[in-house]
């Protein structure tokens, strides 16, 4: 029986990457706001915005090593006729090689992914192994599959996304240096569009799940925009 870890240095990365994104945008959340208010409560607000930059911290890493805690003992196990998955906790999942239709290998959100599709239509990901390329030759041996290669990546942080933010970015700039005389609610309209445009053209991953979370997020933000729209207008 052969055994695969999970690549915790790699997901340690990309999870403090996004925490770092978390903060950059509330500090920068902050700035703005901080332009816009009166000198005599400036000092009112610091104080109110510093305690919800602590709270917000420790939500974050408690979130950072509840995540990280999530593969300790995790791992991946190849047998003969099956391929078991353990979670930290102990727990087992058993995937018979007999109901195995087919193997494909892609990339998902920055990771390489490797996808187990049974004779029923589910799918089993497993992503972020160690040796992936050594499971896959070890996966394809034992269950007599051949992995079909997908090339698309849906990764989500790529310079492509910093281009895609660019006017939000500008925006911004523009209306913290004063450049900008519009009312601030114009600043949030950009960003929302800018949001909404963003996840329309966003690479959509190939396994078909269910509801997106996507369709959720395009709700919300067309929700926020109408009520921006109508403030900015003064319709309500």
């Amino acid at each position: 029986m052969s055994s695969f870890k999970y690549d915790s240095p790699v997901f340690r990365k990309k999870l403090l990457i996004r925490t770092g994104l978390v903060l950059s945008v509330f500090i920068v959340f902050i700035a703005v706001s901080f332009t816009q208010v009166e000198l005599d409560k400036r000092t009112t607000f610091l104080s109110t915005y510093c305690l919800l930059s602590g709270v917000l911290i420790l939500i974050l890493l408690k979130n950072y090593r509840k995540q990280l805690k999530i593969l300790e003992g995790a791992k991946v196990e190849l047998d003969r006729s099956s391929l078991k998955q353990w979670n930290a906790k102990g727990q087992c999942m058993e995937f018979e090689y007999s109901d195995l239709d087919s193997i494909e290998k892609d990339r998902f959100r920055g990771y390489e992914r490797i996808l187990l599709i049974s004779k029923q239509g589910t799918y089993i990901p497993i992503l972020n192994l160690e040796n992936m390329d050594e499971f896959l030759k070890e996966l394809e041996q034992k269950s007599g599959k051949t992995a079909k290669i997908f090339e698309e990546n849906t990764k989500v942080l790529s310079w492509k996304t910093l281009i895609a933010f660019v006017p939000s970015i500008g925006a911004a700039i523009a209306y913290g240096s004063g450049y900008w005389k519009e009312k601030q609610d114009a600043l949030f309209i950009v960003f929302i569009v800018n949001a909404l445009l963003f996840l329309l053209y966003f690479p959509k991953d190939r396994m078909d799940t269910g509801y997106s979370a996507r369709r959720r997020y395009i709700f919300i933000l067309v929700v926020l925009l109408v009520v921006f729209v109508a403030r900015y207008f003064e319709i309500v």
